[in-house]
């Protein structure tokens, strides 16, 4: 058995649980002297202090994070939660904000650069840090900075640890492995204040940094573009060895994959890593690990890390190619980009064109520019609820061009309202750490805004900001918009519902004048009790993805509104709200929408944003995405997800990763912008629920995420298995 074998084996079966504690409930910082952010600090220093260490045998790469809290007194050791932290916040604190408590708030989601504690070593955020201290006049500004420095520090000494720990473990260990513990020491004591000087030490200081924003924000903080940061150490070791420590870089990313989570089942992690497209100048950024990323996962084939491809005609095919022989192997954790247009727009959308070059990705294929801005996220518009809201405006007699545009009106309105509400938010932290803190008071008391806009204040994030542009040279944290980018993401959700019930409405209801508008709101409001005739009519209506007109330019005439509207507003700095279309959690999503007017019942799962509602493809995976390239790839920028799910045996000829390239290449030459494939056998699916332990390895992709199936709650297998039925 190799080492990337055994520690795949060691990884699925999740050893390194063994390792883990509880936190401990009597630690507290909330009675330490200082502002929030240094008390916050003080409480992560607790936490890289005392939590436990563990090498796993034949890791290469270490770290583990290993303090968890408990979910309730009913759960064993194994069932933990990934929040641990101790206590920062006051009871004045509190009383400040109104009452609120956002001690433990994050939006994670974000995408730091990485490089930076790459390029300045941890000893040159400490230093940057303590200088900024010297240049700022507000003692808040001055606090969060000592906090960077007491949060890094930290960082520091549980690097130390872990080199210390590695040394002893040599001394009782046998060769080979005494001079790996030796070297893993070596390694540690080195990044834990330096720069790295070679490829081991840079995936190791990537880890443990990555790891770092992991315990502060407690999930989802992702790597960015890890083949364009490595790829200046790579020529340092022989190649061998740098494909081997990618694998192991790839397994430690699945350390905490079984932490139980509500709709993953056992994933909680969730991150991704962004590779290929082209460089800040414009080159082709395709180098020798992207391609070594890209033979790990084929190796380790893991639902996780998420892989991000962007594709360019300036990349060379091979690119592509092994891309593809991946996703038609069954790999499901592998997204298409075409990058060319994505680029393309967001310079039209006014982002800076180098800028817009380096883009990577957040936790569910929202785009961010690792470092230099965080997307997410300034609001939404559910385009389902959109149509049941301009029914119950619209009367009977109305004609549908007339309905159309009373649609878009709505969807402009709500477009309107949360952007007005977020941009309030925002002008609020904004005042409050500009030296006016009345302006956040006033808005709240007046219930303009919720008091709940101040949790960034209450959950400042020093050890991930540090790794974001003018963070440390401001004192500013990257809740508190300390980014040089000043620009939002916008969502589009429940697309495909809202187009779907619009071309319902165009048949049933203009044209064949079956029901009025009022007679089909009533039926989704009361869940079609009593209605199943109408239903039926409702669902056998024209549905999206299957390259229909009839469907298809209603959709684009709506969407492409909606986007109009996000890009006319700007944020309280002059930043760009960008437009995203992206609907994430088909199920948990699903639960809270009532009955809509394509026929679907309440609390029944929903589309992942432009794929075809479950059993309604009917021309195949071309029609599908010729659909979705419909709508402008201009007016989208942040998001734009087609899932489509694919039989296996379609691809198992020798040609099959062509046949599934060049699909692709046909889609994107069409304007279209994003894919996310599932190759999967469908009876598999029906075994694995009969028979798990055979069928481990089975990895589907549910949205912007991927899981092993044998551990998703059953009502999202249900919804997945679902996907092959009637396509």
């Amino acid at each position: 058995m190799t080492r990337t074998e055994f520690l795949r084996k060691n990884a699925r079966d999740s050893v390194q649980k063994e390792a883990r504690a509880a936190l401990p409930e009597c630690w507290s910082a909330a009675d330490l002297p200082g502002t929030i952010a240094q008390r916050k600090a003080q409480a992560m220093a607790m936490v890289f202090d005392g939590m436990p260490l563990y090498i796993g045998e034949q890791e290469l790469i270490v770290g583990s994070r290993t303090l968890y809290g408990h979910r309730n007194e009913f759960l064993d050791k194994s069932d933990m939660e990934i929040l641990a932290m101790p206590h920062y916040l006051s009871e004045k604190d509190k009383e400040e904000f109104g009452g609120a408590n956002g001690e433990f708030s994050t939006k994670s989601h974000y995408t730091p650069d990485f490089g930076r504690v790459l390029r300045m070593g941890i000893s040159g955020i400490l230093k940057t840090a303590r200088e900024s201290m010297g240049k700022v006049d507000s003692p808040l500004k001055k606090g969060w900075l000592q906090a960077v420095a007491t949060a890094y520090e930290a960082v520091s000494r549980w690097i130390f640890r872990y080199g210390d720990y590695a040394a002893s473990l040599a001394e009782t260990a046998e060769e080979p492995r005494r001079s790996e513990l030796l070297k893993i020491a070596d390694t540690c004591r080195w990044v834990a204040q330096n720069p790295p000087r070679d490829f081991y030490e840079a995936a190791q200081l990537f880890w443990f940094a990555s790891l770092a924003t992991i315990v502060e924000n407690f999930r989802w903080v992702n790597y960015g573009r890890v083949d364009q940061l490595l790829y200046p150490y790579y020529h340092t070791v022989p190649p061998e060895e740098a494909r081997q420590l990618i694998e192991c870089l790839l397994l430690k990313m699945y350390d905490g994959a079984d932490i139980k989570a509500e709709y993953f089942g056992a994933q909680e992690g969730q991150l991704n890593i962004t590779l290929g497209g082209v460089t800040p100048e414009g080159e082709d950024a395709v180098n020798p690990v992207t391609f070594a990323f890209l033979e790990a996962a084929g190796k380790t084939r893991l639902p996780e890390p998420e892989l991000s491809c962007r594709i360019h005609s300036k990349n060379p095919p091979e690119f592509l190619k092994k891309c593809a022989e991946l996703s038609v192997s069954g790999l499901n954790c592998i997204a298409y980009y075409n990058d060319d247009q994505f680029i393309a727009s967001m310079v039209s959308a006014g982002i800076p064109e180098r800028e817009a070059r380096d883009y990577a990705f957040d936790l569910c294929q929202d785009m961010n520019i690792p470092g230099r801005g965080d997307f997410y996220t300034s609001g939404s518009v559910d385009m389902a609820r959109v149509v049941l809201e301009a029914m119950g405006e619209m009367p009977d007699s109305c004609a549908f061009p007339e309905f159309l545009e009373a649609c878009k009106a709505t969807a402009a309105r709500r477009i309107r309202e949360s952007l007005t509400n977020y941009n309030l938010r925002e002008k609020a932290v904004r005042e409050y750490v500009s030296g006016n803190p009345s302006f956040l008071r006033e808005k709240a008391e007046a219930g303009e805004i919720g008091w709940d806009a101040a949790s960034p204040l209450m959950s400042p994030l020093p050890i991930t900001s540090a790794l974001f542009d003018n963070c440390l040279e401001t004192g500013t944290d990257v809740s508190w918009f300390g980014y040089p980018m000043p620009d939002r993401g916008f969502m589009i959700m429940e697309p495909a519902v809202g187009i779907n019930s619009l071309a319902a409405l165009r048949r049933r209801v203009f044209e064949e004048k079956r029901f009025s508008l009022s007679q089909v709101l009533e039926a989704c409001n009361q869940n079609f009790e009593g209605k199943e005739p109408m239903r039926q009519l409702l669902w056998t209506a024209p549905k999206w993805a299957n390259d229909d007109d009839f469907v298809d330019l209603p959709a684009k005439e709506l969407l492409e509104s909606a986007c109009r509207e996000i890009l006319k507003y700007r944020t309280p700095t002059g930043g760009r709200h960008l437009a995203g279309i992206h609907q994430p959690h088909p199920v948990g999503d699903g639960r809270w929408l009532q009955a809509t007017p394509e026929g679907r019942k309440s609390g029944e799962p929903v589309p992942v944003t432009l794929s075809p509602e479950n059993g309604t493809m009917k021309n195949g995976p071309t029609a599908a995405l010729r659909s979705a390239a419909k709508i402008d790839p201009m007016l989208y920028q942040w998001n734009f997800c087609v899932m489509l799910q694919y039989f296996s045996t379609v691809f198992q000829a020798n040609e099959g990763a062509e046949l599934f390239a060049g699909l692709l290449r046909d889609y994107f030459a069409l304007g279209g912008g994003q894919h996310q494939p599932n190759v999967v056998n469908a009876e598999d699916l029906k075994n694995a629920r009969l028979h798990p332990e055979e069928y481990r390895d089975l990895v589907v992709r549910m949205w912007g995420v991927s899981a092993h199936f044998v551990d998703l709650p059953r009502e999202v297998q249900d919804e997945f298995i679902a996907r092959f039925e009637n396509i």
